[in-house]
């Protein structure tokens, strides 16, 4: 499950809120279909797990449950909204790109990283709130040659709750999230890409399917 602390500074301890998200059974393939695409794992590569404070509360995501909720959300993205069928995969710099996607029948890798994620007060006066995420991805072609990368960022503004509140949290997270993927589904060039992996040759003329 997905967990994001509240660490008040003013005062000892921490409070826990779950925020909801599919598990992966419910985003998995029947056992049927051929797999046609890979997603890497979500990389996190901020440096620290603590995104901002606000009234004295530092607001902190852990990268695992972040690495989860993006990670999900992109999947069930491309399941869903795109039709290409997907599956975790698991990668690091000494694995072959090229034996990957031959031993699992893949067209591709889609590999994704949070670059940042952070919570600020954008206005004290209009007592508002803002979010910043930025996302890059990456996709590697089936011998592993790079053919897209492009970084995207999604914002939230809102007015304060004081003091912050976990459903406050929940709400901004998941909808940077949100926003930030909907970068690559505009994206004219991600759209041809994925359409080839989709319907090969011919996809280089189908840019509709987002």
């Amino acid at each position: 499950m997905i967990f994001l602390i509240l660490c008040f500074i003013a005062f000892s301890g921490c409070a826990a809120t779950k925020l909801s998200k599919k598990s992966d059974a419910d985003i998995s393939l029947p056992p049927n279909q051929k797999l046609s695409v890979g997603v890497v794992n979500t990389i996190d590569e901020r440096a620290s797990e603590k995104i901002g404070v606000i009234d004295s509360a530092a607001i902190i995501v852990k990268k695992s449950d972040l690495t989860d909720l993006v990670g999900d959300r992109l999947i069930r993205y491309i399941n869903e909204k795109v039709g290409l069928d997907v599956v975790r995969v698991q990668l690091n710099e000494t694995d072959s790109i090229k034996l990957i996607t031959t031993k699992k029948k893949m067209k591709g890798v889609i590999i994704l990283k949070i670059k940042s994620l952070r919570i600020f007060a954008a206005d004290a006066l209009a007592h508002l709130i803002e979010a910043e995420m930025i996302l890059e991805l990456t996709v590697l072609d089936e011998v592993g040659q790079k053919i897209y990368q492009r970084t995207a960022s999604g914002q939230h503004k809102q007015q304060a709750i004081t003091p912050i509140t976990e459903e406050t949290t929940k709400v901004i997270v998941e909808s940077v999230t949100k926003t930030a993927l909907r970068q690559y589904s505009e994206d004219s060039d991600l759209k041809k890409i994925i359409a080839k992996f989709k319907y090969g040759a011919i996809g280089g003329v189908i840019t509709s399917i987002f």
